[in-house]
């Protein structure tokens, strides 16, 4: 034999893998019975929180004033760049609002029974903060604003530093 041919012959059959036995495995263990549920599972209860659109929400405003500081609420509802919704003032009272939002500028409006205006001019920071100014009949003082995530706006909320009624 030619040991060429020898060696390719070798060759040849060392690339060959030699089969091996197939593997037995035991056969799984006669259960009971098992019970297919005919109804699918129900779907979760719809969470009833809106996701929230810019800065609509409720906020907590700090008006300083030379007297000390004021605490009042907004509840904003932001579609696209038009705000509406009710201000509540230290005494409790509810009143209409409307406004814009332009970037990061903010501009809310509040309308009094007495034909007056409250005017919050300023910038909110991420949709949490603002700060601005307070343009009252004939003076204009500084405020501030934080977004307080809540469920139901006057559930647990009075005019107060905290926004819970603690001073």
């Amino acid at each position: 034999m030619n040991p060429l041919l020898l060696i390719v012959t070798l060759a040849a059959s060392a690339a060959t893998p030699t089969p091996r036995p197939a593997a037995t495995h035991p056969a799984p263990a006669a259960s009971a019975s098992v019970k297919i549920p005919t109804k699918a599972t129900p779907a979760p209860p719809k969470d009833s929180y809106v996701q929230r659109v810019g800065i609509s929400g409720v906020w907590e405003i700090q008006i300083q004033r030379l007297t000390g500081v004021t605490y009042t609420h907004f509840k904003i509802t932001q579609k696209d760049n038009v705000l509406t919704g009710e201000y509540l003032d230290q005494d409790g009272k509810k009143y209409p609002l409307f406004g814009s939002v332009d970037g990061k500028n903010v501009r809310v409006v509040v309308s009094l029974p007495n034909g007056g205006t409250l005017t919050f001019v300023g910038a909110h920071d991420s949709f949490t903060d603002m700060i601005g100014m307070l343009a009252l009949s004939n003076d204009s003082v500084p405020f501030t604003a934080a977004y307080r995530p809540k469920y139901n706006w006057l559930d647990n909320l009075s005019p107060g530093a905290g926004g819970m009624g603690v001073p």
